[in-house]
């Protein structure tokens, strides 16, 4: 074991993240929950400011940074400017029109289609973002538009805590509407919407599912779709606990991490063929490559910053001009940003550049820890290390989000990091294998034999005792908190910096801890309009009652027990008239005509909160 030496930010790399951040905060005060009169009218005299300050010499760079802030925040302003608009329609009877599907996943009972809804009079023809619940027998299909007759709502929060924000999901997705309909209500009009190039994208890429799914098992063959093209209809409850528990979950998004693989994997074959291929027509070629593939999945938003941060460092290599990972970072976040103001507020848009920055902040710092002899040994200490400096940047905002830790994620991912990079290596080769002879069998038998042995480890880790903590409720303050005491424990100039660092740390955890404590000795009653759910929580156990059956409360449920970090035994009153009696509170539930419910509680701390 080494004591590495003080770390020491590099100068340049920090100049474009200065950029970055006023254009961010512009960003964030734009968004239309955040947006009021009073801040709107701030800015119109801010934007102006900024504008004379860049006059003055002397004041000339603060006036380029407020500059940056009034960029931000007028470009979300006008971006959101029609979704505000699209918020206020209400639909107070059925509206008939055309809905052109852009994406479907298909479930057990329904379908799950997002797309455009065009609706209204030829003169004032109107269209919004409608995601659709089809239940039908015959499944709709991309290439085809649909006369469609349904009653749209407006697609709002739960309002209990801990619940998913689909608002703002459904938001970066330009969906603002919901609708439910049944084979009746939606039929299909002749002739075909998709353009050639469309067509032929939508053949090759189900063409490229069918290969997986003939070539290997039904689960296999639903990991092996999602990791390669992206498409996670296959993935079921009991598959997404595996990935959830195991902290997996990125591997079955298309993100950064495939396509730094796939770049890794073509640059390597390109150089065995350096005598007729030169660098910089490789470089090239693995652009374009890299680009289809991008297209091929479909664009998303993790694809599309990953695809275009790797293309910025294969640029700077052709140019011969090397560019700072942090400079590219951050100049890559800029450009999305510009692009799409909303990716700001994408949950894996904060992620990925946050495991990107803790990766590059941190990780030879936290390698120089330890050194062995051994090349095992220093293998397995590089990828715990690269691990190790993306979670200290994206532990505390998942804490944040999710209100919950899996405990051997560490451990998992050192043991499925191989054999992941292993399948995704030959799951986007896996195409062009199946067209040759001999490999195709072998292809398939390795790419089964990984997909089945990364299962069994998830099992194994998703399985065991403590696999997950829950109940961590934690204020934003405690993640800015966290970030800045790690940057100064591993940069701080002055060793006064790391002992301030190390205490805030230590805080920060103390508090935490102390929080969660807390939340295990409370005694709450919590009444849930929506779903009409009763729940008498005490520390980790809880009872909920309501008339619905439980399948019908399968995410209210879940979520509670996350938030709560308590197991909820679900009760569901019949016809006529419940009583439940507790230490300090008895509870009446009357089931008839409507559903009531009467509390009387000895102390004021028992009184029902309502959600």
């Amino acid at each position: 074991m080494t004591t590495p030496s003080v770390q020491e930010a590099p100068k340049l790399q920090w100049h474009f993240g200065l950029v970055l951040l006023p254009f961010i905060v512009g960003i964030y005060l734009a968004d239309y929950r955040n947006l009021t009169d009073s801040v709107l009218l701030f800015f119109k005299f801010f934007t102006v400011g900024s504008s004379l300050l860049l006059l003055s010499k002397p004041l000339r760079q603060f006036g380029l940074l407020f500059s940056f802030m009034a960029l931000g925040f007028w470009l979300l302003y006008s971006r959101q400017s029609a979704f505000r608009q699209l918020q206020s329609l209400q639909f107070n009877t059925e509206t008939a029109g055309v809905f052109i599907p852009e994406s479907l996943e298909n479930k057990a009972k329904f379908q799950k289609v997002k797309g455009r809804f065009y609706f209204g009079a030829a003169q004032r023809k109107k269209a919004i973002g409608l995601q659709l619940y089809v239940f039908s027998k015959a499944p709709l299909q991309l290439a085809n538009a649909y006369a469609l007759r349904c009653q749209p709502e407006l697609l709002a929060n739960e309002r209990f805590p801990g619940a998913f924000d689909q608002s703002r999901y459904y938001e970066l997705q330009g969906l603002s509407h919901r609708a439910f309909v049944y084979a009746s209500n939606i039929r299909v009009l002749a002739g075909t919407r998709l353009s050639t190039s469309d067509n032929s994208l939508l053949r090759i890429k189900s063409q490229l599912s069918k290969l997986f799914t003939q070539a290997l098992s039904a689960r296999s063959a639903a990991i092996g779709r999602a990791l390669i093209l992206g498409e996670r209809d296959g993935i079921d409850a009991q598959l997404r606990s595996y990935f959830l528990a195991t902290g997996s979950m990125h591997i079955l998004a298309v993100s950064g991490m495939h396509i730094g693989l796939l770049i890794l994997a073509l640059l390597k074959m390109l150089g065995l063929l350096s005598r007729w291929v030169s660098r910089k027509q490789a470089l090239v070629l693995v652009l374009l490559i890299v680009w289809y593939y991008a297209v091929l999945t479909g664009l998303s938003a993790s694809v599309l910053r990953s695809v275009f941060m790797f293309s910025v460092l294969l640029l700077s290599q052709l140019s011969g001009r090397q560019m700072s990972q942090l400079s590219a970072l951050f100049f890559s976040a800029f450009c999305l940003l510009l692009y799409d103001p909303r990716y700001l507020f994408d949950l894996g848009f904060q992620l990925s550049y946050l495991a990107m920055l803790g990766i590059y902040l941190y990780y030879e710092a936290i390698r120089a820890l330890l050194q062995f002899r051994w090349k095992v040994l220093t293998h397995l200490w590089d990828g715990t290390a690269l691990g190790l400096a993306a979670t200290l940047t994206t532990l505390p905002l998942s804490l944040y989000h999710f209100h919950l830790y899996p405990n051997y994620a560490q451990i998992a991912n050192l043991c499925l990091m191989s054999l992941s990079s292993l399948i995704l290596v030959v799951g986007m080769f896996f195409p062009f294998l199946q067209a040759l002879p001999w490999l195709d069998r072998l292809s398939a038998f390795v790419l089964e034999t990984s997909i089945r042995w990364m299962l069994e480890i998830m099992r194994f880790f998703s399985e065991a005792p403590g696999a997950l903590a829950k109940g961590f409720v934690l204020p934003f303050w405690w993640v800015l908190l966290f970030w800045l005491a790690t940057y100064y424990l591993f940069y701080g100039l002055q060793r006064q910096h790391k002992y301030l660092a190390q205490l805030g740390l230590l805080g920060s955890l103390l508090f935490m801890a102390n929080l969660r404590q807390r939340k295990l000795q409370e005694q709450q009653t919590t009444f849930y309009q929506k779903d009409q759910v009763l729940l008498l929580r005490k520390g980790t156990k809880a009872l909920a009652v309501g008339p619905k059956p439980s399948e019908k409360c399968t995410f209210l449920l879940p979520t509670l027990e996350i938030y709560h970090n308590c197991k909820i035994q679900y009760k569901q009153v019949a016809k006529g008239e419940t009583h439940i009696k507790l230490k300090h509170l008895d509870v009446d539930i009357f089931n008839e005509d409507g559903y009531q419910i009467g509390i009387r509680a000895q102390k004021q701390t028992d009184k029902i909160k309502v959600y």
